[in-house]
């Protein structure tokens, strides 16, 4: 029986093309926003070192995590190669671009893809890119129609993020990482301990 590291983790990040997958990715390994990515042919694959709290402890003990970022090319030629890249991930990233709400209507061709090749219940965040564009106004609509999107698409957690100012970003990769870890090892936390 081949053993694998509990603490290895392959995330699939997706989405329509110009959403922000790459950039997303970049902003997770180098820190940095960087305006002249190019478009993913096919996939890209990074891998990052990280440390997350460990879950099971109630103090501020880390837990130190490999997280292999799949970054999936959005054009509709390169789908047909997706569905064994997602067999295997323990979590997934699903954007879209706040700045074109109409990249929400291939969520679902997208989900399609992940329901029918993830394990179950794995882990899978609705994420949507380019806050830093919205504006104040803007925003409490949009977390209404997200809100909506969730239900629509049942998936439980989302988040709005900026590649660009790095807000949320942080959250976001230690949530889904945490997440994902649990569901790895199996591990149930009870609220009450």
């Amino acid at each position: 029986m081949i053993k694998t590291d509990p603490n290895m983790l392959k995330v699939c990040v997706m989405g329509e093309g110009g959403v922000g997958k790459t950039t997303l990715a970049n902003r997770i390994i180098t820190g940095v926003f960087n305006p002249a990515t190019k478009m993913t042919i096919g996939i890209d694959f990074h891998l990052f070192q990280m440390q997350i709290l460990d879950p099971r402890k109630t103090d501020e003990s880390l837990l130190p995590i490999s997280l292999a970022i799949w970054d999936f090319g959005g054009e509709d030629r390169f789908r047909f190669m997706l569905p064994r890249f997602v067999k295997g991930a323990n979590g997934g990233l699903l954007l879209f671009d706040l700045t074109r709400f109409s990249t929400t209507k291939y969520l679902k061709e997208w989900l399609s893809i992940w329901r029918e090749n993830a394990e179950p219940q794995t882990p899978l965040y609705i994420v949507a890119t380019k806050y830093d564009k919205v504006s104040i106004a803007a925003q409490e609509i949009l977390e209404s129609q997200l809100n909506e999107l969730k239900k629509e698409l049942n998936i439980q957690k989302h988040y709005f993020i900026s590649s660009k100012s790095g807000y949320m970003i942080d959250n976001l990769i230690q949530d889904i990482a945490c997440d994902m870890w649990l569901h790895k090892n199996n591990v149930k936390i009870s609220l009450a301990e």
